[in-house]
């Protein structure tokens, strides 16, 4: 009888290590690594509304990126990967989009996010109060896809 039990036990958890892990145990940092090769994780939680997981992390470079997902049925999906970037580096198409437009102003912060659904890339602007400090939200979204820049309303 020990000797069923020892049987028993020892094929209940090999049929368990060798089964694939089920889509709830995918972890984000995963997918995080995957979407951005090479990205040194730091940390990862749940964002403020609970809906979506922020990994924060380094590239090779030194660049600071965020990377957004979100979970449906037991699997996380990148949303968006968002990093500052320079104004000076920003496309020259972005920046006629933004000079065109009335009270265009020269942002002290530029947070480029690249979508997943569609690889364009949204560049949100933040206009400087007084004391040169960024506003708290973006003042202007350009949305940058197929050569083409918009303003988004």
């Amino acid at each position: 009888m020990i000797r069923f039990q020892y049987v028993f036990i020892i094929s209940a958890l090999t049929i368990v290590a060798c089964s694939p892990p089920s889509p709830e145990t995918t972890q984000p940092e995963a997918v995080a690594l995957a979407a951005a090769p090479g990205v040194t994780i730091v940390g990862g939680e749940l964002n403020a509304g609970g809906d979506q997981y922020e990994v924060t992390g380094t590239l090779p470079n030194g660049d600071e990126i965020e990377i957004d997902m979100v979970q449906s049925n037991g699997v996380w999906t990148v949303v968006e990967i968002q990093r500052d970037v320079e104004w000076s580096t920003v496309p020259q198409l972005v920046q006629a989009a933004v000079a065109a437009v009335p009270d265009s102003f020269d942002p002290v912060r530029v947070i480029e996010s690249t979508q997943a659904v569609d690889g364009s890339i949204v560049y949100e602007l933040f206009e400087a109060f007084g004391d040169g400090t960024p506003y708290g939200g973006p003042d202007l979204e350009v949305r940058l896809h197929e050569g083409n820049a918009e303003v988004i309303p």
